[in-house]
């Protein structure tokens, strides 16, 4: 059954991506029906993220007291009911509160996920099913890409908001439908025990736990840029035709998977032989952020050569992407008893990248006035910074093999 649930999960990842990603989508008929500029357009992607940075840290916590299917439930439902509502966008400040109330919704799914993930399969297989979860997002991209631009081109943005409400219920009453035929394989809630300062804070003050966060929260700057500008940027510098950009995202899309479960799988294998967290997990995701920091180095060196950025782009996304599967899964070795509360801390500081990205995005492309590629070569060149930066301190000091001992002597100290 833990096979079910992953397939679920995917499902449950390409939902989210979708409703997450069709704001980039709109982006043109949205800024010339409400006459939004470049820095209006980077605070309604950060909106997104004010409580989903919240929601997230509360809803894997929660996970732990209440079980994690029952809050895959609440999130299904939820976002039903927001996408249903979007009938009452009229301005940018509807569209900014649509925004916050979506990404609250949205916000516990990923370490509910990966936390569901952990109490189900082996250490051996999470690379993997990690990868699958994510996969969705990717999938979702391949796939949900040209039928959201299709969509909004005959039903306008309006009613493609709403579709996506009804995808939503759908999976949510596949959900319940499955629990309830297969309820002995519902993931329960742990014992739960109150959550002490003096039991977290040693692994939060780790530098595994620090830098892991750090490298994450990198990758998933580039996936909002891909999300939110990476459209703009295909149309209005490159000059591609929306239903192009749309193909070029999507088979960017196709290819960061195979990249994804590639180097998932040797992490896994190099995990099985070594049992090794630094070489299997951490060595693996650092190697492969700076090449894919090299990638998106290449993409202002090329022009408007369509080719040569759809290849980085491939490399990129999925030399970056798989930091994901990674990360959570150093994030729980450092506290195995709190799978959800780790993942979630883990997503937080996702989050917080995510926040800052688009408002950062946004006055860098601003600042740059009408050279909009000058703009957006900065914001290229501020992440690649950060994917080496990042990445080299990872390679020196993040040794989470090492963390049982390092607690217990800061214990013995105390």
């Amino acid at each position: 059954m833990r096979w079910i649930n992953l397939v679920l999960l995917f499902f449950a990842g390409l939902i989210i991506y979708a409703d997450k990603q069709v704001i980039g989508f709109a982006a043109e008929p949205l800024m010339k029906e409400f006459s939004l500029n470049s820095s209006q357009w980077g605070m309604i992607g950060s909106s997104f993220f004010i409580l989903y940075i919240v929601t997230s840290l509360i809803g894997g916590t929660w996970s732990d007291r209440i079980g994690t299917t029952k809050m895959i439930f609440i999130v299904l439902a939820g976002l039903s009911i927001i996408q249903f509502g979007s009938f009452a966008i009229i301005g940018l400040p509807m569209l900014i509160l649509y925004r916050v109330l979506l990404g609250a919704v949205e916000g516990p799914m990923n370490p509910i996920g990966m936390s569901h993930i952990a109490k189900i399969f082996p250490a051996e297989l999470r690379g993997f099913a990690v990868s699958v979860f994510i996969a969705g997002a990717s999938i979702g991209g391949i796939v949900c890409a040209p039928i959201l631009v299709g969509l909004i081109e005959k039903l306008g943005w309006k009613g493609t908001f709403v579709s996506l409400g009804f995808v939503s219920l759908v999976l949510l009453v596949i959900w319940v439908l499955v629990d309830r035929s297969k309820n002995k394989q519902n993931v329960k809630a742990n014992q739960f025990q109150k959550l002490n300062w003096s039991d977290i804070a040693p692994v939060l003050r780790n530098p595994a736990c620090l830098l892991t966060i750090a490298l994450s929260a990198v990758s998933y700057w580039l996936i909002i840029w891909v999300a939110l500008w990476a459209p703009v940027y295909l149309i209005k510098v490159v000059k591609l035709a929306p239903m192009k950009m749309a193909y070029t995202i999507s088979g960017t899309g196709m290819v960061s998977i195979v990249l994804v479960f590639l180097i998932s799988t040797i992490s896994d294998r190099l995990f099985k032989k070594t049992q090794s967290y630094r070489l299997a997990r951490v060595w693996v995701a650092c190697i492969s952020t700076i090449i894919g920091g090299l990638a998106l180095a290449i993409i202002p060196l090329v022009g408007n050569s369509i080719q040569w950025i759809f290849v980085a782009l491939c490399v990129a996304k999925g030399s970056t992407y798989v930091n994901v599967s990674m990360a959570v899964q150093v994030m729980i070795k450092l506290m195995p008893e709190r799978a959800g509360f780790m993942a979630g801390i883990l997503t937080l500081g996702n989050n917080i990248a995510q926040l800052a990205a688009p408002i950062i995005t946004g006055i860098l492309v601003q600042a740059a006035g009408a050279n909009l590629a000058l703009g957006f070569n900065y914001s290229i060149y501020v992440m690649v910074g950060l994917f080496l930066l990042i990445a080299m301190l990872n390679l020196l000091i993040v040794r989470p093999d090492n963390v049982k001992e390092t607690n217990a002597s800061e214990e013995m100290t105390a």
